[in-house]
């Protein structure tokens, strides 16, 4: 039982990760660099403050999800692409 659990985390983060790498590409970001989990929203991707901004709307527009509350919320500053899945997979 507790196997099945782990599993529907870790497929949930995958199906995360894929939906903040759809909204960095929506932003022209990113060309043909394999993104991780582990992808830096500033050093690899280049993204600045403006850009990220432009992520918070293109996640809210695509999935309805309000970015920066839920960082706000958490107290956190995502600052890999993992970091803005865990935020979607944020209740």
């Amino acid at each position: 039982m507790a196997s099945d659990l782990v599993t529907a985390k870790v497929t949930s983060i995958a199906t995360d990760l894929d939906k903040v790498v759809v909204a960095i590409r929506k932003l022209g970001v990113g060309g043909e660099l394999a993104m991780t989990a582990d992808t830096r929203l500033r050093d690899d991707l280049g993204l600045d403050s403006a850009s990220l901004i432009e992520l918070t709307v293109v996640v809210h527009t695509l999935y309805g999800i309000d970015l920066g509350r839920r960082a706000a919320e958490q107290n956190a500053l995502p600052t890999t692409v993992g970091d803005v899945a865990a935020l979607l997979a944020a209740p």
